[in-house]
């Protein structure tokens, strides 16, 4: 297909009439999606439909977490740390507690108070003190039971990460129970600062946790089980506070409080040394056992037995359960004595042990981090889950190929036509010197770059010489809650993924952007940093350059500068005269939207010494996108978004930090 032909092609999809998701499932194809699937979709599309309403913003005046209505009268579910003490807050005239302000999806602000706080679990309980603008009392929930939670179930998290936004309903994110305590459930749902308070779902739509804590892994989201908040429930209406929140793990397992070393795999934990004469080998625990509980609790991570263990008294006698040989055993324990000073506020040790433990925290970190991690077997992730998407990926593997340069992989493509056009991410291929494609069951051929788009972050590339089979592009749009697959290099299937928002415009894409981070200097603006894939990258600008004029305008400080760039829209041409060395130089540059993470949740994914590694450069500014829930890595974007179909949703074109990935919607590709 020639590009006049592409572009007609182009102008009669936007023509055609959309059919709806819930149309599609009733298509003949349908069967043959396999039955796992078809249950889980249809459970999750209703489910969603009736939890979204009930998930609201929790607001104290300095920053917003989330939240879930449980009853219609207004009770609602966050985390202990969204509404803690000693921070500024919305102030209750007559004192008391500070007033708590809770919204609603539609916008709508009603107050609340904070009833009971349970700060070892991170539980609290919050009352809408406002009756509802509406009738039959508030959109709420049920809460279901932990102790009918399992590990490998599946999941759905609500919440707003980054803090709530009435333009974004809560980004919808699927995932595996990966772990289960009696005071903590660790899923592989992805969460963000900001969905602190927001609810974890079963697929009956029945909350089963209440996020609480992250890390830099997307594997260890904990979240409070919701049998505390029942088992509490007394106590938290009645306004009770107590505990204290823990959020380092204080290995009291190996002192001689208890008197093990453990080793953790999936989240269960193998003794693997028991201290001489310690509590532990005077209760007959030995090494192999798996310990399974402390107390009338189960263990859910390592952070929920150090806060088992601190609840703990001195030379208190507990009952320790164990599996030992495939057999669940029970032995009496009495502890020691608690080490003096070993944990300060926080749950945090001083000692050097303690940092020893961390730099081998951060190995681990760093190891799950990597791109060839272990999958663990309850994964949303795990084999046998992608073998139900295998069929359909490997029936539709040809529409995507690896494009690489002398060997390493920079990206992932999609095939448009037979005749070799295909769409990639433009900013992957800066300083590609020979790119060539791949193609998923072998051979190669090389390719040249035929134009880009930078509002999208879009390059047009041509293979001569080859007949390929496109992607196929689906015709109606993609609804929050479908599922959907993203693949690898070779065509199979790689990371299960959900449609989290709806497409929708990004926040910067009418902003200009420069490509640079300027410093005030002495006669201009100094360039400290280029931005790769930026327009000042793109026509030769360089670190130390001094700027002296945008758009025929002087610029004399960083803040001036970025005033000047702001008065431009993406795409506009701009005169830039620059000092190098001794010699004033001009050129004309096109700009971008502006296209970085500029607050990335977790500072990993944008750092500079990692830039690049986890998270896309080119993460943002996208004129329309829609946001899903997979931790796929930068290079291995470009590639085509799959339906249950088969057919492509959209381009996957970037991840912006833990989570989310950004996909270009099909219908603008096309």
């Amino acid at each position: 297909m020639d590009l006049r032909l592409f572009r007609l092609f182009r102008g009669l999809v936007f023509g055609l009439c959309c059919l709806t998701l819930t149309a599609s499932l009733s298509a003949a194809w349908w069967t043959e999606v396999p039955a796992e699937l078809q249950q889980r979709q249809q459970q999750l599309l209703t489910a969603y439909d009736k939890a979204r309403a009930a998930v609201v913003g929790v607001s104290d005046g300095m920053g917003v977490g989330s939240g879930v209505i449980v009853s219609s009268d207004g009770y609602v579910l966050t985390a202990s740390h969204v509404v803690e003490g000693g921070r500024r807050r919305f102030r209750r005239s007559g004192g008391g507690d500070p007033a708590v302000i809770i919204l609603m999806p539609d916008g709508t602000q009603y107050r609340a108070e904070i009833l009971g706080r349970n700060a070892d679990a991170d539980a609290a309980l919050l009352r809408i003190t406002e009756p509802p603008r509406g009738e039959g009392g508030f959109p709420h929930v049920k809460m279901g039971r932990t102790a009918q939670t399992s590990p490998g179930q599946w999941c759905f998290a609500l919440g707003h990460p980054g803090g709530y936004r009435k333009d974004r309903e809560a980004p919808l994110r699927v995932g595996r129970v990966l772990s289960v305590g009696s005071r903590t459930v660790v899923s592989d749902c992805a969460i963000l600062l900001g969905d602190s308070g927001g609810p974890l779902f079963d697929l009956d739509g029945q909350v089963i946790g209440i996020h609480s804590m992250i890390t830099s892994l997307i594997i260890e989201n904990r979240h409070v089980a919701i049998d505390v908040f029942t088992g509490d429930w007394d106590r938290l209406l009645a306004g009770e506070r107590w505990g204290e929140l823990r959020a380092a793990d204080n290995n009291l397992a190996a002192t001689d409080f208890f008197g093990v070393e453990l080793k953790w795999q999936d989240f269960v934990p193998t003794v693997s040394e028991v201290r001489a004469a310690a509590p532990a080998e005077k209760a007959g625990i030995r090494s192999g056992d798996v310990l399974l509980g402390v107390g009338d609790g189960r263990i859910a991570d390592r952070l929920d037995l150090g806060t088992t263990l601190a609840l703990l008294e001195s030379n208190q006698a507990v009952r320790v359960r164990v599996l030992r040989d495939g057999v669940e055993t029970e032995l009496s324990l009495t502890t020691g004595m608690k080490p003096e000073g070993a944990v300060r506020e926080g749950g945090r040790r001083e000692d050097a042990e303690a940092e020893e433990d961390d730099e081998q925290r951060q190995q681990e970190i760093m190891e799950q981090l990597s791109d060839n991690r272990r999958i663990g077997p309850n994964e949303k992730r795990d084999t046998r889950v992608l073998k139900l998407y295998e069929s359909l990926a490997l029936e539709h593997r040809e529409g995507v190929v690896a494009i690489r340069d002398n060997g390493p992989l920079l990206c992932l493509g999609t095939v448009m036509t037979e005749d070799g056009y295909i769409l990639t991410k433009a900013s992957e291929l800066s300083n590609a010197l020979r790119p060539e494609i791949v193609f998923p069951k072998g051979g190669r051929a090389p390719v040249r770059e035929l134009a880009r788009d930078y509002s999208f972050d879009l390059a047009l590339l041509k293979a001569d010489g080859v007949s390929l089979q496109p992607a196929q592009f689906r015709e109606s749009p993609a609804t929050v809650g479908e599922l959907a697959l993203i693949q690898d290099p070779r065509g199979r299937p790689s990371i299960p993924t959900v449609i989290s928002v709806r497409a929708h415009e990004m926040e910067n894409s009418r902003r200009a952007f420069l490509g640079i981070k300027p410093a005030t200097a002495e006669n201009g603006v100094r360039i400290s940093e280029i931005i790769p894939g930026g327009a000042a990258e793109r026509n030769g600008l360089k670190a130390d350059d001094l700027i002296l004029s945008v758009g025929g305008r002087d610029v004399q400080t960083a803040e001036q500068l970025i005033v000047r760039v702001r008065d431009f829209q993406p795409g506009d041409r701009v005169g830039v005269q620059f000092m190098r060395g001794e010699k004033i130089q001009s050129m004309e540059i096109v700009l971008t939207p502006r296209f970085t993470n500029e607050n990335p949740l977790l500072p990993l994914y944008d750092s500079l010494e990692t830039r690049g590694q986890f998270a896309s450069v080119h993460a943002g500014g996208f004129p329309r996108v829609l946001q899903i829930d997979a931790d796929v890595y930068p290079s291995k974007v470009g590639g085509p978004l799959l339906d249950l179909q088969g057919q492509a949703l959209g381009l996957v074109i970037a991840r912006a930090d833990l989570y989310p990935t950004y996909s270009i919607p099909a219908y603008i590709i096309l």
